[in-house]
C-alpha cells in the first residue's frame, strides 16, 4: 500500500470502507465515544469520501475519513479520525489530524474542517487541544446529524 502522507511518525495509507468494516478494532474506534455500548457497527458510509488507515510503527493504529470540496469547493472535511483502543496514548490521532491537514493544504485545499458528533465529549475536547475551534453556523456544512464543526483559526482567517 502506498502512503498518501507521512509526517510526525504516522503514515496515512489509502484504503476502503470494506477494509475498515472487516477490522473489529477499527469499527470499535469509529463508534467509541458516540455509542454507549461495546457493540461496534459500521457507521453510515457517506458517498465521495476517501478512507485512510492511520499507521504508526508499521502497524494499523486507526482510520481517517476525508471528503473533498465540502462544504464549499476547495474546502475539505475530516469526517473522522479514530484510533483503536489498543494503540491510544501516543498522540496518533493528533499526528494524523495534522498530517492530513498539511497534505490537504499542500494539495490546494483552502482549509480543513473537522466534524465531531456532540455525543463524543472526548472528541470535542481533542479538537480543542489540537488547536481547532468551533466554526460559526454560516461556515458549516449542512449536517443532518448533531455535530460540532471545527477549523483552525489561522485557516479560517485565510478563507
Amino acid at each position: 500500500m502506498a502512503a498518501w502522507t507521512k509526517a510526525l511518525g504516522v503514515t496515512l495509507v489509502e484504503t476502503t470502507a470494506e477494509v475498515v468494516a472487516a477490522d473489529p478494532a477499527l469499527l470499535r474506534a469509529l463508534t467509541d465515544g458516540i455509542k454507549r455500548s461495546d457493540e461496534a457497527a459500521m457507521p453510515e458510509v457517506v458517498p465521495n469520501v476517501e478512507w485512510y488507515l492511520v499507521r504508526e510503527g508499521g502497524a494499523t493504529a486507526g482510520v481517517a475519513i476525508v471528503r473533498r470540496d465540502c462544504p464549499r469547493p476547495g474546502e475539505v472535511s475530516l469526517l473522522a479520525v479514530a484510533i483503536s483502543r489498543e494503540t491510544r496514548g501516543r498522540a496518533a490521532a493528533t499526528k494524523a489530524l495534522l498530517a492530513a491537514e498539511r497534505r490537504l493544504l499542500a494539495d490546494g485545499a483552502t482549509r480543513m474542517l473537522a466534524r465531531v458528533p456532540r455525543t463524543n465529549g472526548r472528541g470535542l475536547y481533542f479538537m480543542l487541544r489540537a488547536g481547532f475551534t468551533p466554526v460559526p453556523a454560516d461556515e458549516r456544512p449542512e449536517d443532518p446529524g448533531d455535530a460540532t464543526w471545527f477549523a483552525r483559526a489561522a485557516a479560517r482567517s485565510r478563507a
